[in-house]
């Protein structure tokens, strides 16, 4: 995607998001878990922007700061020209129908007792978004949007399969119509066949709605298949960044060769004649991660510099970004 003939609905710039380490009796602070470590990207509007990375590498942490579930500790976040990184609760309220989010658990996301319709009829109430004629017949057509029998506006979440459950999700997300939706790994933990009728429900949506999104995931193949850009996270920072077909044909960077590289290939021959990249070593602690480049401790090109100097984020090509300065 060329972002010269696009509108920007969402700017990150120098975000972090710190998080304090409190130990002993009086609960001094003794350090920092840099969750987000001044990352820099944009959405453009209609797109799938795709976030992965390994768990605890700061992706669902990137999504809440952009939902305001967390204050950034510093940098700033643009919301349609808006900056929202620095809103108090009061000035954030209007803004909040703005944001949608579907959470990896929709269990825990919702209450499991109440009835489905009342559970998607909640933010129509909450912003004043139907009256009471056009309220059953809304619930009914967020329903049938996501491929549920509007039938089901009256049975629980507990009569639900965990497929149906995330559909409820999505739908009660899209009710009061945001502006951006943030999907935090959202079929993370179900069977195959059923994350792949999600996955295909969110592009048709996307396409039908012109849905804006940030699609968190562990899983590249996913986040590129179902993406139009996808941005891949190491250890708080974004370490390349490019349309998806450009990071499958041409990957630069030696962690998104190691991902692709584990990324299963639906061929058994294709599949034993590939060279698969085992990286040593564990993803750094946030508390103390390496000096320099995040990665150099296991990246198999590192050289003296990596360990000394932080990598930017540089455009290598058309719309093609990446961290690493052997690129």
């Amino acid at each position: 995607m060329n972002k010269s003939h696009q509108e920007i609905l969402v700017e990150v710039n120098n975000l972090k998001m710190y998080f304090p380490v409190r130990r002993g009796i009086f609960r001094r602070k003794v350090g920092e878990v840099k969750a987000v470590d001044d990352i820099d990207f944009t959405i453009m509007r209609n797109e799938i922007l795709g976030l992965v990375g390994e768990s605890g590498c700061g992706k669902t942490t990137t999504g809440r700061c952009i939902s305001r579930l967390y204050k950034p500790t510093s940098g700033s976040i643009f919301l349609e020209g808006t900056e929202i990184s620095a809103m108090s609760e009061k000035q954030l309220k209007p803004i909040r129908r703005s944001i949608g989010i579907v959470f990896q658990n929709p269990y825990t996301s919702m209450p499991p007792g109440q009835r489905v319709g009342n559970i998607i009829g909640n933010p129509l109430i909450t912003y004043h978004l139907t009256d009471g004629t056009e309220y059953k017949d809304r619930i009914a057509e967020l329903l049938h949007s996501v491929g549920l029998d509007p039938a089901m506006a009256n049975r629980t979440l507990t009569e639900l399969s965990p497929g149906q459950r995330q559909r409820v999700a999505i739908a009660r997300t899209l009710a009061p119509q945001p502006s951006l939706v943030i999907c935090d790994d959202p079929v993370s933990g179900m069977d195959v066949s059923v994350q792949a009728q999600l996955i295909n429900l969110l592009d048709e949506l996307q396409e039908s709605l012109g849905l804006t999104c940030l699609f968190l995931t562990r899983d590249l193949a996913m986040g590129q298949y179902i993406s139009d850009r996808v941005a891949v996270m190491y250890s708080g920072r974004i370490v390349e960044l490019a349309t998806s077909r450009e990071l499958c044909e041409n990957p630069l960077h030696p962690y998104t060769r190691a991902l692709i590289s584990a990324t299963p290939v639906p061929d058994p021959v294709l599949e034993s004649k590939r060279h698969y990249t085992v990286l040593p070593g564990e993803a750094p602690d946030p508390v103390t991660p390496p000096t320099g480049c995040h990665f150099h401790p296991r990246c198999p090109i590192a050289v003296g510099e990596c360990h000394e100097e932080r990598p930017p984020l540089r455009e290598v090509g058309v719309d093609h970004y990446v961290a690493c300065i052997k690129a």
